[in-house]
């Protein structure tokens, strides 16, 4: 039996009186388990979504089973938060793989949502979040030094070409501004216009690296003022 922390990122239904669980494992990575019996079971409830919990499990296969658990600590989300964390999830789900262990992953996953409960700007949370994933997941993400090795110049525009990075540009429509990677890079502050020039850069990324899939919450974020 091993005992773990962990957080669910995804639930489904599995056959009448059970549930699968994509939970994010803390130093290990993303596990599928079967909750066996919880739902005829009325004194135990299903595991939820944004909550740590402690676990007891077992198991060889692609799919192990979840035994006991306990809550560690309850977060109280907003409505928007809600929504911000089921964005995460989804992305989390998208990116990572099941038996490639990520050590830090949940580790990030957790500093992420609690982020968001103190967070003073969302855009820039997501920002943070989506950086993070992407290295964590073996990509490769840099703002701060364009493809000829020089540090960005914040005065000056820039393509970003995904597995390259920042590249000098002469083409202002298809370029974002040096300070805009420089803050994403978190060498410099973001203003409005950065804020809102990242969110058209990072969405291109993610678009980039889990094609052909779409992020269904997407069409959800877009009627929410963050």
């Amino acid at each position: 039996m091993i005992t773990s922390d962990i957080y669910i990122i995804k639930t489904s239904p599995y056959r009448e009186s059970s549930n699968l669980y994509e939970a994010i494992v803390k130093d290990i990575g993303k596990v599928t388990f079967i909750h066996k019996g919880i739902k005829a079971n009325k004194k135990r409830n299903s595991l939820e979504l944004f909550t740590p919990y402690r676990v007891n499990w077992s198991g060889k296969g692609n799919i192990k089973f979840l035994r006991e658990s306990e809550v560690i600590k309850k977060i109280d989300f907003s409505p928007t938060q809600n929504i911000l964390g089921m964005y995460f999830n989804e992305l989390m789900y998208y990116l990572t793989k099941n038996d490639y262990e990520i050590e830090k992953l949940y580790d990030h996953y957790s500093a992420s949502l609690l982020n968001l409960l103190k967070s003073k700007n969302f855009l820039i949370s997501l920002n943070d979040y989506e950086i993070g994933l992407l290295i964590l997941t073996g990509h490769y993400i840099v703002f701060d030094i364009d493809s000829d090795d020089k540090t960005i110049d914040i005065n000056e525009k820039y393509q970003y070409v995904p597995d390259l990075g920042p590249k000098l540009s002469l083409n202002i429509r298809d370029a974002y501004m040096g300070k805009t990677m420089m803050a994403l890079s978190g060498l410099h502050s973001y203003d409005t216009e950065s804020v809102k020039e990242s969110r058209v850069l990072m969405k291109r990324l993610i678009d980039y690296y889990i094609q052909p899939k779409k992020i269904k919450t997407r069409e959800i974020l877009r009627y929410i003022t963050l």
